[in-house]
């Protein structure tokens, strides 16, 4: 009894080394590639900017769908290389999605800094435009001030004129009657005298 026993037992050991093997061989699975968490944590720290998620949701949603489809391999075939190869692909479009937002924001910038400069320069112009506006009003009260003298010596020359005039005619009034008066009294001397 002891050899049977001994053989059941040598058998029963033999089997079970053999199952235990081959359970150990096809339970052997290939550890999850750094890839794929690396791809998951570009993926999460893109998706978390709100920049990149407003400024390039299509790049955003490109490295999210390679993600997904990396973790399904994985998880259906555990096919080493593919998933490595789609976690890069997931991992360069989180990166393009992350440079795509940071030259929108770039370019929003420029155009905040040209409207900007736009405005300085309009501002500049209206400045400009206002100063030459107070030198004309300046000038044109100065033309007015000029004129308003011309018009005024001109008022007063016309009524010297006219004081000249009017003298001149006393002083030939008085001419004429002072030369009457001699007359007269010639005559009456003459008239006297004879």
């Amino acid at each position: 009894m002891r050899k049977v026993t001994r053989k059941y037992l040598l058998l029963y050991l033999m089997i079970s080394t053999v199952i235990g093997i081959s359970l150990v061989g096809c339970s052997h699975t290939p550890p999850r590639p750094a890839e794929l968490d690396q791809a998951r944590a570009a993926y999460a720290e893109a998706r978390d900017n709100p920049q990149v998620a407003s400024r390039a949701p299509v790049a955003l949603r490109e490295s999210e769908e390679a993600l997904l489809r990396a973790e399904q391999i994985w998880d259906k075939d555990k096919d080493v290389k593919e998933v490595q190869n789609l976690a890069a692909v997931a991992r360069q479009r989180a990166e393009i999605a992350r440079a795509a937002a940071e030259q929108k924001q770039a370019e929003a910038e420029l155009e905040e800094l040209t409207a900007a400069r736009d405005r300085l320069l309009l501002d500049a112009r209206a400045r400009e435009a206002q100063h030459a506006q107070e030198q004309a009003e300046r000038a044109q009260r100065e033309a007015d001030q000029a004129y308003q003298q011309v018009r005024s010596a001109t008022t007063q020359n016309v009524q010297l004129e006219r004081e000249l005039a009017y003298t001149k005619e006393e002083l030939a009034a008085k001419e004429a009657a002072a030369k009457e008066a001699a007359a007269k009294a010639q005559t009456k001397r003459r008239t006297r005298s004879r």
